[in-house]
């Protein structure tokens, strides 16, 4: 059997760029990714993916524990916790009991757990609606020796996807819902003035 080197490396980085292709966010393979596919291109093409699925992206790395800590943020999990919190405040619904927020923490377990050596904390805020803009997740990641990082980038593409469509699809419905009340406002004004 012929063995080519690297061969994982090249196919995983065809996976994240075409799962990149599906949400709309090939943008980020035309940024970051290197402009010939090789093996050696794999990591840098990783972080590139990291650093870019979400608008914000902080890292940082504790030495003496040898283990990295990253923090993302975006308007869409800020968005989607705004929602969950509008949707708690109207239902009279507490945080842990919130489809929103169970949702959201069902699809991190789905998508993050792939490693031992990976834990993350989604922290969505729906207190109030200032504190659900500062919702994050975080991840750390300790040293290992499997593809903690590739399989973290899928999973982020993932959840990335899950918020982005939850909220555009939370949206659809506000604008199919105005769009049946505004004949109604029409119509009782008419009635008004008729009256």
């Amino acid at each position: 059997m012929v063995e080519i080197e690297g061969f994982d490396s090249i196919i995983s980085t065809l996976t994240l760029a075409k799962e990149l292709h599906d949400i709309d966010r090939f943008d980020i393979v035309q940024e970051q990714f290197f402009d010939t596919l090789h093996y050696d291109s794999y990591y840098e093409n990783i972080f590139g993916v990291l650093q870019s699925v979400f608008s914000g992206f902080h890292s940082t790395y504790d030495d003496d524990d040898d283990v990295e800590c990253m923090i993302f943020t975006d308007d869409c999990i800020s968005r989607y916790y705004e929602i969950a919190w509008e949707y708690g405040r109207s239902h009279n619904i507490r945080h842990d009991k919130n489809p929103y927020v169970i949702d959201a923490k069902n699809e991190a377990i789905r998508w993050l757990t792939g490693c031992f050596s990976t834990g993350y904390k989604l922290l969505g805020y729906t207190k109030t609606k200032k504190t659900a803009k500062q919702s994050k997740l975080i991840v750390y990641i300790g040293n290992c020796s499997c593809d903690c990082h590739g399989n973290l980038a899928l999973g982020l593409i993932q959840l990335y996807q899950f918020f982005r469509s939850k909220c555009a699809e939370f949206d659809s419905q506000m604008a199919k819902m105005a769009t049946k009340q505004a004949p109604t406002i029409i119509s009782d004004r008419k009635g008004a003035r008729a009256a």
